[in-house]
């Protein structure tokens, strides 16, 4: 097939056959298939963003991190497509939306790390999201300004607050996100002067005190699932932070 009988072919694929072939491409771990095809195709980022809404699932995480990469094209050349993207997923973190957004936050890290810059407004709107009473999104949120942290350290570090409850918290999986949010912002807070001397003291504290956490929590991670203990994942960012 030529290219351009290929770039017909994603544009003007029916939405079963678009479902199905991002389905088998998530399946095999295609992700760049996959974000190939929201650049040509409106469709599949939408596809994408109701897939990623269980994650549970290889193909849910997967879905997720297809929209990073799909994100980091579309920014490109449809960015307001992009945008009225992450409007809706803000939509659905809402009460007044009528449902809950499972996986809004995680997906909205994808969509504003891929230029943090231009998507500086939404930002504390993600963050916001963990101080919803019932308290599902928080793991989301902590995923999502790790995420942007990657691209722009210094538009996630100010969310000290975050942090140190996330390490406090009873969610393993809440814990051991935050851990990576330090492990990843460490470096740049400490050159840049992010984070006072004292705030840094206080983190490796808390950290100290997970060691002997024995919780445990499935995280996405390469290309599938690992189970990750609290304590081991502890003592591993207190060895790289100094």
């Amino acid at each position: 097939m030529t290219e351009e009988a290929l770039y017909d072919n994603m544009v003007h694929m029916t939405h079963p056959s678009l479902k199905k072939t991002i389905q088998y491409a998530l399946e095999a771990n295609d992700l760049n298939t996959v974000a190939a095809l929201a650049k040509e195709n409106r469709k599949a980022l939408s596809l994408l963003v109701r897939l990623a809404y269980d994650k549970e699932t290889l193909v849910g995480w997967r879905a997720i991190k297809a929209v990073g990469l799909a994100a980091r094209q579309l920014i490109k050349t449809d960015y307001e497509y992009l945008r009225e993207t992450a409007r809706k997923l803000l939509w659905s973190l809402s009460d007044e939306s009528g449902g809950i957004g499972w996986a809004a936050p995680e997906l909205l890290g994808e969509i504003v790390s891929a230029d943090p810059r231009r998507f500086s407004d939404v930002i504390p709107l993600i963050a916001s999201a963990f101080d919803v009473e019932e308290e599902v999104f928080r793991p989301g949120v902590v995923y999502a300004l790790s995420r942007i942290a990657e691209t722009a350290p210094e538009a996630a570090a100010s969310y000290q607050k975050i942090i140190s409850l996330s390490l406090a918290d009873k969610d393993p999986l809440l814990k051991i996100y935050a851990l990576e949010f330090v492990r990843g912002l460490w470096s740049a807070a400490r050159a840049g002067n992010l984070w006072s001397g004292e705030y840094r003291d206080r983190v490796r504290s808390l950290a100290e005190h997970l060691m002997s956490d024995r919780g445990e929590a499935w995280v996405y991670k390469g290309d599938g699932f690992e189970n990750v203990q609290v304590g081991e994942r502890a003592e591993e960012v207190l060895r790289t932070i100094h």
